[in-house]
């Protein structure tokens, strides 16, 4: 990783982890403690790749209390910090494991980058192309040169929403069909063990009424493809989706420390591109 992270275990029963930015004190129970110290142990055991980093360079902030939105940017693309309604963080919980990631479906080959859930070696760096009070938009090349993906992640103030488009370009002159997907390690109000599960056209991880934190967070397809070729999936595992070969698990799941992914499959001509968008908002 490209920062220095900890995690202090007090008793048994408490696990705080430390980073460059902002941190959210998890409400822990010693199921909590256990699953966080899992989810730790597995963000070490990821691949990191120079390039990776969890660190906020752009935070987008709106609204006031029950509207409030708060979210951070990494230079790569991942939205490592997610705070909606106001008090209620979503992402930035243990570890942060948030990002995009394809397969080339005709090489079998994958290229992720999930921040502290760990990224594929096989990206350029990442280039900043605009930026202001409620975009930006990063673009950042595969190092085989064969592919290129620009996201323009929109901060959307009347809804207390995150929208994310992402461009992928297939730079050569051969057609490929892709899997391309948007994952996140929520942990949703600060509880590491959510419910999670996912439809058509959405994934979502939520803490029921009776739980002291009921909140959640949903990602929900926005466009980019037909029924028939998308999907919203949860994992029984917080670590991150593997686009060629993605676990989608029977839900809905309870009290788990899972994840969740919306995925596309879309076939991509030479020389052209395509845009699939998502969105993120609380719930």
């Amino acid at each position: 990783m490209s920062y220095t992270k900890s995690a202090i275990v007090l008793l048994g029963l408490c696990c705080v982890s430390f980073a460059e930015t902002a941190k959210v004190t998890p409400h822990v129970n010693a199921k909590e403690a256990a699953a966080a110290l899992a989810q730790m142990s597995a963000a070490q055991a990821a691949p990191h790749s120079p390039f990776s980093t969890s660190t906020c360079s752009f935070t987008f902030t709106s609204g006031a209390n029950d509207t409030y939105l708060k979210y951070c940017v990494t230079a790569n693309g991942n939205i490592t910090q997610l705070e909606t309604p106001l008090g209620q963080e979503h992402i930035a919980v243990g570890d942060f494991g948030e990002g995009y990631g394809f397969c080339d479906v005709n090489s079998n080959t994958s290229y992720l980058d999930y921040a502290d859930a760990g990224d594929s070696a096989n990206w350029g760096a990442a280039t900043v192309l605009s930026h202001n009070a409620t975009t930006v938009k990063i673009a950042r090349s595969t190092s085989d040169g064969i592919w290129t993906l620009m996201q323009t992640i929109t901060q959307v103030a009347s809804t207390s929403s995150i929208k994310i488009a992402m461009t992928l370009k297939n730079n050569t002159t051969v057609d490929r069909p892709v899997k391309i997907l948007r994952y996140a390690d929520v942990d949703a109000a600060g509880v590491f063990t959510n419910n999670l599960d996912g439809t058509i056209d959405s994934a979502f991880a939520w803490n029921s009424v009776g739980n002291d934190f009921p909140f959640g967070l949903m990602l929900q397809n926005v466009s980019g493809a037909s029924p028939s070729s998308r999907l919203g999936f949860a994992q029984n595992f917080a670590g991150g989706a593997q686009p060629c070969h993605p676990s989608i698990a029977q839900g809905p799941l309870s009290e788990t420390d899972g994840s969740i992914a919306f995925m596309y499959v879309i076939d991509i001509q030479g020389r052209t591109s395509k845009t699939v968008t998502v969105s993120y908002r609380g719930f």
